[in-house]
């Protein structure tokens, strides 16, 4: 168990993430770490009795001091200035909890979720940055939680900034859907995928559906590899959340999958053995032409296949 640690984990409904909380503090109690969670009043009362179902003791956790339950909103009162973060309001929050010099804690936060969801975007990243600066002065494994589609349908620097400031993305339950598919137009712009390897199946259901709405059935194959190939590309190598579009015109379906890295595709040659390597090449073979571009926050990679 890492003493220092920021991850974010997007959920698909309440319930996965009241599951996910309990088994992430009945394992910090279980190894002698004591836990903070900040959280919304009906989830801290569900991860109670979920706890308590595993075996636990959150009555005696909370009585002996090993767990300490607050509210999200109340907890913001606290250190909240005129709708933004004060940072010496939240340090003083912070040690409060977490006494300088004592050993590592766990925590579990809402607060930025519920600034998110009011759209206070700027104040909830503020608000994970200063908890990087939190951790990195004491030895605190935090966890915060963040509902699958609110991520899926904000801005996408937005979102890679809220990912950049966090060690770990992981997903709890299904990734989100990709979005309404346009029945009549000529264009499909998905929501945000999350750079999660769950987020290649969301965009291949996101093809497939375009596709056959446009009654392109033959091309379902080849654009959804395609696609694939260009998603796990953002993923792995630029470790950066991203939106697919397909467009059609003058006989081609075009692929793009923009994100917010500044590391291109590269072409590899893989040897018989290698397990990957081959997505450009795969991308190169399918495609009448293909590339990348820059953007002001990150690249475009694109693919044209003929109708």
């Amino acid at each position: 168990m890492a003493e220092r640690e920021h991850v974010v984990a997007a959920y698909d409904e309440p319930g996965a993430l009241v599951a996910c909380v309990a088994s992430f503090v009945a394992e910090s109690l279980e190894n002698g770490i004591p836990v903070v969670t900040i959280s919304r009043t009906a989830h801290r009362r569900a991860v109670d009795d979920v706890l308590a179902g595993l075996g636990a003791d959150p009555v005696g956790a909370k009585r002996d001091g090993t767990l300490v339950t607050l509210d999200a909103d109340e907890t913001m009162s606290l250190f909240m200035v005129e709708g933004r973060p004060d940072p010496a309001r939240f340090a003083a929050v912070v040690a409060s909890l977490v006494p300088t010099g004592g050993g590592p804690v766990s925590a579990f936060g809402e607060m930025v979720a519920l600034l998110w969801e009011r759209g206070e975007v700027a104040a909830a990243l503020e608000l994970e940055s200063l908890w990087n600066t939190a951790i990195a002065a004491q030895p605190i494994r935090l966890l915060c939680a963040y509902p699958g589609e609110l991520l899926s349908g904000s801005s996408l620097s937005d979102v890679a900034r809220a990912c950049d400031l966090h060690d770990r993305v992981s997903l709890i339950g299904a990734h989100p859907g990709a979005g309404d598919i346009p029945r009549c137009p000529d264009a499909a712009l998905s929501s945000i995928h999350l750079p999660v390897p769950a987020a290649v199946s969301s965009v291949r259901h996101f093809v497939r559906d375009a596709l056959t709405a446009w009654d392109l059935h033959a091309l379902i194959g080849d654009v959804t590899l395609v696609t694939s190939e260009l998603a796990t590309n953002a993923i792995t190598h630029g470790s950066s959340p991203f939106r697919t579009s397909l467009t059609r015109a003058d006989g081609v379906v075009r692929v793009a999958v923009e994100d917010r890295s500044r590391a291109w595709p590269e072409r590899h040659h893989a040897r018989p053995g290698d397990q990957d390597g081959r997505g450009m090449a795969i991308v190169a073979t399918l495609s009448l032409r293909s590339g990348c571009e820059s953007t002001p926050g990150g690249k475009v990679a694109w693919a044209e296949l003929n109708i």
